[in-house]
């Protein structure tokens, strides 16, 4: 009996190191999490607000499965998850999406079925100040800072860069690619290569 527990535990190991890994899929899921959203204020700095009718940045699912997902779609429909959003007595209840999810532990993306990220892929050159987006699971919110060298020694976390222009794209790569991003300590005036996808309710940059 002992000896089927442990190959049980064996078996069930593996699999959450699959689910774990890079993962897409065509599946639509269901995700339920606190909205937060981040963008640039007039000076360049990067502000949170859960509480907010206008996201001119990015929109953050804080799920409740613990993963950070950067969240895409049509601007009708980013339209109607916002007005979804309501609070009760002072609190934000949890959003229950649909969506299709991509990436890994250190780059989600969560988008709304109907969003087809290939339509517009744009290969392109960006320049600009990468971010470290940190899940606050206490106060159902995100931390976004700018780290001070090297950040691989973090918890798993999400990106996002911001160029002098105040365009906002998350970072999406392969985990080798983000690793890579994550260990350099360089993270202003950075120049990545990658394709752009999306659209301007939230920008995606795949990184070569």
């Amino acid at each position: 009996m002992q000896a089927l527990n442990l190959s049980i535990l064996f078996l069930l190991t593996i699999l959450l190191l699959q689910i774990n890994s890079y993962a897409d899929t065509d599946d639509v899921q269901i995700v339920r999490g606190q909205l937060a959203c981040v963008q640039l204020d007039k000076t360049g700095n990067a502000e949170v607000s859960k509480e907010f009718t206008e996201c001119g940045g990015l929109l953050y699912l804080i799920g409740v499965d613990g993963n950070l997902y950067s969240l895409h779609g049509s601007e009708e429909e980013i339209e109607k998850i916002k007005k979804s959003s309501k609070d009760r007595m002072g609190y934000r209840l949890p959003l229950r999406l649909e969506g299709k999810t991509v990436g890994h532990e250190r780059a989600w993306q969560m988008y709304t079925p109907s969003l087809d990220l290939n339509d517009s892929s744009i290969k392109t050159t960006v320049t600009g100040s990468v971010l470290c987006v940190f899940p606050d699971y206490d106060e159902d919110n995100v931390k976004p800072v700018i780290a001070d060298g090297a950040c691989d020694e973090y918890e798993p976390h999400a990106h996002f860069i911001k160029t002098d222009k105040g365009e906002v794209y998350a970072l999406l790569g392969s985990p080798e690619t983000i690793k890579t991003l994550e260990k350099s300590s360089q993270k202003e005036n950075v120049t990545l290569d990658g394709t752009l996808k999306a659209n301007k309710r939230g920008w995606i940059l795949y990184v070569d």
